[in-house]
């Protein structure tokens, strides 16, 4: 069966699973490249891979070597028959979910503690800019097992908020001690929280121009009409003065 003649249903199916082994791929390939994610578009002539990482170099590799043997390994696992690989590199990583939780991953294996880890990955992506971030790590920490639980800022649980400006990405490890959990929520920046009213300055703008005018013709009108009233005053005031001049009796002058 063609791809047109497919039902609607199984070629969003079919893309999504393709997605989906993309990015684990992708994520288990480009660990130290600082992966992101994985966008396909398929034309006829060629299938257009878009990767984006955080260091592009490490992908590509020296004189080209790793990009190729990815290529060979979509055209193997993945049956594309002409991938074309573009490498894109990410503006702000630490507003990834998926780099925020390979840096935690990375610094545990190091050797370093859980809670420094967390702390600076909380600070640097609040100052990269983000609207929230929830770092969960969970594992045997010591003799007892437990979740540990950073948060900063807004994050959404639920609705369409959380489906269009959340990111979430998970990351196992395997420690002496067991394996650990690292769960990563950001918040994308610009996003609109529920209680905080958004203020339109160009509808403000628009309504100011449209009330000057008025205000100019009401200045005009309140003028005409002060001028009006003071000179109906004045000639009440002159109309008084003329009848008190023309009743008053003039005093008699005696003679010798």
């Amino acid at each position: 069966m063609s791809e047109r003649a497919k039902p609607v249903y199984k070629r969003i199916v079919e893309e999504g699973w393709l997605k989906a082994r993309l990015q684990e791929f992708f994520e288990s390939t480009l660990r130290t490249a600082g992966f992101h994610k994985v966008d396909v578009v398929k034309t006829p002539i060629r299938e257009v891979v878009t990767i984006y990482a955080d260091r592009p170099g490490i992908a590509i590799g020296k004189g080209g070597k790793r990009i190729k043997e990815i290529t060979e390994s979509m055209r193997r696992e993945f049956g594309f028959k002409n991938p074309y690989l573009r490498i894109e590199k990410v503006e702000e990583p630490f507003l990834s979910a998926q780099i925020v939780a390979n840096y935690i991953a990375r610094r545990i294996l190091k050797g370093e503690r859980h809670r420094r880890v967390a702390f600076a990955a909380l600070r640097r992506v609040m100052m990269a800019g983000a609207e929230g971030v929830e770092i969960r790590i969970s594992g045997k920490f010591g003799k007892r097992a437990r979740e540990d639980r950073f948060r900063a800022g807004v994050i959404y649980r639920c609705g369409g908020d959380y489906l269009e400006n959340v990111e979430y990405a998970v990351r196992n490890i395997l420690l002496p001690q067991g394996s650990m959990g690292i769960r990563v929520r950001i918040a994308k920046p610009g996003t609109r929280l529920p209680g905080k009213p958004t203020i339109k300055e160009e509808e403000i703008e628009k309504i100011l121009a449209e009330i000057s005018p008025r205000e100019e013709e009401t200045e005009e009108e309140v003028s005409e009409e002060v001028i009006a009233e003071e000179e109906k005053i004045s000639e009440e005031v002159e109309e008084n003065a003329k009848d008190e001049g023309g009743g008053t009796e003039k005093p008699e002058q005696g003679g010798a």
